[in-house]
């Protein structure tokens, strides 16, 4: 698991704490204010309310945090390395329809293969690699 989910399930024991703690201050309050209830309860159920607030807070704080962080998956670019022999030399390259030069920038990887988009006529083709004999 990574780091956000740690976060995620931090914030989530929280906010469960925060609401328990929120909701019994605020029924103590409310049952304090009746006219057979008692004045220290009225004490209790704002210290009550007051910690559970500050622990929603926290909840909230932490849920904030976690979509600061960057995860795997969220973007991440994805570098190959490739070893090439020390007599490889690199050719042009050139669109099979119309011929147009084509650059790196036109070389995309769909589904773990080499795909090219040509600018000038649009067509798309999959590179494939001639046998060197």
């Amino acid at each position: 698991m990574g780091n956000k989910t740690f976060l995620y399930i931090g914030a989530g024991i929280l906010l469960l704490i925060g609401v328990c703690l929120f909701g019994y201050g605020v029924l103590s309050i409310v049952g304090s204010t009746s006219a057979q209830g008692s004045s220290a309860w009225f004490s209790f159920g704002v210290g009550f309310a007051f910690f559970g607030a500050v622990f929603l807070a926290g909840g909230i704080g932490l849920i904030v945090f976690a979509n600061r962080q960057k995860g795997v998956g969220g973007g991440d670019n994805i570098t190959y390395k490739i070893d090439l022999p020390s007599q490889t030399k690199v050719e042009q390259l050139k669109c099979n329809s119309c011929g147009g030069a084509l650059k790196a920038e036109n070389v995309k990887m769909i589904a773990g293969a080499p795909t090219v988009e040509c600018p000038f006529c649009g067509t798309t083709y999959q590179l494939t690699e001639e046998p060197k004999w």
